[in-house]
């Protein structure tokens, strides 16, 4: 499909650099609405974002050409192992950050990240699979399950509040193993664990084997639905020094969100080539990037997820924050409030 059109978009033209004017016009943006041409140039010229093993994060990838229309030169994708973000952005080694929500949120109150959220990404993702032993979240008392490889991670944390919806304890009402996602799979398979908690294509990879089924497809089922599982997030320095090379990242990104939810074969292709998956990984990522609902930044105000995570955390102990404090302190939606008025869409 590399030369092929694909939903109206040739990747061939598209990796090369689309026109500012013909991009709009294809996300159905007006062409007066859109201001990056008359705006003055990014303070910087340079971008530094953080690269990470999630295939959900696709959009970061698929925008680079989209930042080379709004003035970046030099677009650096910076690998960063989990344990070592915190330590690279309080270096100002990274200026923008895709991340799970809860996640981002536990780091900025336990390690001081000096990030702001900017923009939500897109809903969804996370799959919660169960064995032949549970039908219910609820049937997951008293039984051990796979929720990341360490405790207060993303796949952790996104656990810990969807047992807590349910009215359990995620500290004492389940039992964990912390492993290797590779040895959890096959602790799951050998039916030594009885759920499994990842993003994609770690559980789907089960059931297409026909192994477990899903508890809960946060694509779909709501509360999860209803909210950003993945945000943007700012270096604190970058956006004071770059207020404008701030905006023009942000709209590439969302921009760039749009053209994965018109083509996600395009953009699988595009993860291949910046090496986060393998070509192996090619059919499975591609359902997977089919189901995530990456329009959903044009409906969804990110406030809510932060109020909605806020509280689910602070109820199970793993921050201590109420919403409106981390709203006030770790949000700058400026930069989201005037590109959705610029794309037509209301706040």
């Amino acid at each position: 499909m590399s030369d092929q059109k694909s939903n109206g978009w040739s990747r061939r033209e598209f990796l090369g650099g689309l026109a500012l004017a013909g991009t709009a016009a294809a996300l159905g943006v007006r062409p007066e609405l859109v201001s990056a041409a008359v705006e003055p140039p990014p303070e910087t010229t340079k971008l530094r974002i953080l690269k990470g093993k999630p295939a959900c994060w696709v959009p970061v990838y698929v925008a680079e050409p989209l930042l080379r229309e709004e003035g970046f030169t030099d677009i650096q994708y910076v690998f960063g192992h989990a344990p070592e973000v915190a330590k690279m952005t309080k270096e100002g080694l990274i200026d923008l950050s895709p991340g799970f929500s809860a996640s981002t949120m536990y780091n900025l109150e336990h390690q001081q990240h000096p990030l702001k959220f900017l923009t939500g990404l897109h809903v969804g993702c996370y799959a919660l699979i169960g064995s032949a032993r549970t039908r219910s979240v609820r049937d997951l008392k008293g039984k051990t399950v796979w929720a990341g490889a360490v405790k207060n991670d993303g796949p952790h944390l996104f656990f810990s509040a969807i047992v807590a919806y349910v009215g359990m304890d995620p500290h004492t009402d389940v039992n964990y193993v912390w492993v290797s996602k590779d040895e959890a799979i096959r602790l799951f398979r050998d039916g030594k664990i009885d759920a499994f908690m990842s993003f994609p294509p770690g559980a789907h990879e089960l059931m297409r084997e026909g192994i477990g089924h899903l508890l809960v497809d946060t694509n779909v089922d709501k509360p999860w639905s209803q909210y950003f599982c993945c945000m943007v997030s700012g270096y604190n320095d970058f956006i004071k020094k770059n207020p404008i090379a701030t905006r023009r990242a942000v709209r590439a990104i969302l921009k760039a969100n749009d053209i994965v939810a018109r083509d996600p074969e395009m953009a699988t292709r595009i993860l291949i080539e910046k090496n986060v998956i393998k070509e192996s990984d090619y059919p499975h990522t591609l359902p997977e990037l089919k189901r995530i609902p990456y329009n959903k930044w044009r409906d969804y105000n990110p406030e809510d997820t932060i109020r909605f995570y806020a509280l689910r955390m602070r109820d199970t102990g793993m921050i201590k924050s109420n919403p409106q404090q981390f709203i006030d302190q770790y949000t700058d939606w400026r930069y989201l409030k005037e590109l959705k008025k610029e794309f037509g869409i209301s706040w």
